[in-house]
């Protein structure tokens, strides 16, 4: 099946290649059907989100990406993959390192613990997305098996013409003439069929559909045949929630998280119709919020804690006996049940050195007015209006120090502030809040 790779924002153009197309990591040529088919179903409505729309550049028609990455497949078979856009860079090497730093999130966010990808070479990162998620699951359930599949006692109902186990004896006196030689009895028989044995089953029977890697697909062959014997989960959520976690099942934990993440397919986007293939699309605001969470919360304090998408007060208090126009920030850090200070994220490229109009001094490294609101906003309602509130973006070559401290009156005021993905930390000029907190 044709694949190609496409960073976030990049144009995808249908097959004649447009006059004066130059194939990058920002421009595409993908066939007729696959460009059709997003077209129609991809471009959103008001019960479903929008991955693509339509962009008129240098009279030619295209469809741009918008910021989710991950990958699609289209019921033609073609598998565009997305890749997050956090430098400017546009080369080979740009992709290995888009890759890294989106499984290194996904890894994070979503607890895949990936033991190999920690001490993994760039040649890890040469293949799709997809292949790499489903090769590093694979590893895990080859380690799992070595270690030993558990089997659990099961219950079972049976008639048989031997008596085994209990006897049920209201059944045995139901049985009709004829049949009254047949025991019907109740036993428990040792087997490896249980909750989490029956969701690895299903996971590795979804990868092998979707995978394209001839090494992928013999791997999950090899360990489908452990796992033959088993029935596959009919009821996924049943299922996780039995998940047992004593400690004989310690090197299953693992496994239950990539389970989650292949079967209920943890992607926040549905596509308007009714087949959207193979689809790995997480929107990069929600996932580099949560990341720089899970960042945060291990380097915070004893004392502090964290709270993602806090949601105790109102932009208006009261109108008609009630409160309205609720305020969520991406990240609250408290003390002592007390709020000391507010984070929220945005998946953005600014420039610290843009100019917020021709001809003045006045800044606005391209950040939103809106987000200004939002912020002032929160920390009058989260702060009281004293303190220091933050608006954290990705850090690239144009934005690798904190700005200026932006002051709204004399009690509050506002922290731009990069973080480096590489290194998982702020990047963070004279004293604030969050060396305050990150340092002790």
């Amino acid at each position: 099946m044709p694949s190609f790779t496409i960073r976030e924002y990049g144009l995808l153009a249908k097959e004649p290649a447009p006059a004066g197309h130059t194939t990058s990591l920002s421009r595409q040529v993908i066939p007729v059907t696959a460009w059709d088919w997003l077209l129609s179903e991809a471009c959103g409505d008001s019960k479903h989100k929008q991955l693509v729309r339509p962009r008129q550049v240098d009279g030619s028609l295209y469809l741009q990406v918008l910021n989710y990455a991950g990958a699609v497949t289209t019921p033609c078979g073609t598998q565009i993959e997305i890749l997050p856009k956090h430098m400017e860079e546009s080369d080979d090497a740009s992709m290995v390192d888009s890759r890294r730093i989106l499984m290194k999130m996904l890894n994070r966010v979503y607890r895949l613990n990936m033991r190999e990808f920690e001490q993994a070479d760039l040649q890890l990162f040469n293949r799709p997305l997809p292949e790499v998620l489903i090769s590093q699951f694979l590893l895990e359930i080859k380690q799992l098996v070595r270690r030993g599949i558990r089997s659990a006692y099961l219950n079972l109902q049976d008639e048989t013409p031997y008596l085994r186990g209990r006897l049920q004896v209201v059944a045995q006196l139901r049985q009709p003439p004829g049949r009254q030689h047949r025991f019907q009895v109740e036993y428990d028989e040792f087997v490896p069929d249980r909750p989490e044995n029956r969701l690895i089953h299903a996971s590795l029977k979804k990868v092998l559909v979707w995978s394209q890697s001839i090494d992928n697909q013999r791997l999950a062959r090899e360990l489908l045949f452990v796992f033959d014997d088993i029935p596959i989960s009919t009821n996924y959520r049943s299922d996780l929630g039995r998940w047992q976690d004593d400690r004989n099942m310690q090197h299953y934990r693992a496994s239950k998280s990539w389970c989650e993440f292949i079967l209920k397919e943890q992607s926040p986007f549905t596509l308007a119709g009714a087949h959207f293939g193979q689809s790995f699309l997480f929107p990069m605001n929600v996932l580099f919020e949560k990341y720089v969470a899970r960042v945060l919360e291990q380097q915070l304090p004893d004392g502090f804690k964290l709270k993602e998408q806090a949601a105790s007060q109102y932009l208006i208090d009261t109108h008609c006996d009630k409160k309205l126009f609720q305020l969520s920030p991406d990240i609250l850090i408290t003390r002592e049940g007390k709020p000391v200070t507010v984070l929220d994220c945005k998946w953005k490229m600014i420039d610290q050195n843009k100019s917020h109009a021709e001809g003045t001094d006045e800044k606005s490294y391209g950040i939103s007015q809106g987000d200004i609101y939002q912020l002032f906003a929160y920390g009058q309602k989260y702060l009281g209006g004293k303190g220091c509130v933050y608006l954290i973006y990705p850090s690239h070559r144009l934005f690798s120090t904190a700005l200026q401290t932006f002051h709204f009156d004399e009690k509050l005021s506002l922290r731009v502030i990069p973080f480096d993905l590489d290194r998982d930390c702020f990047i963070h000029g004279d004293d604030s809040a969050i060396e305050m907190l990150i340092s002790r």
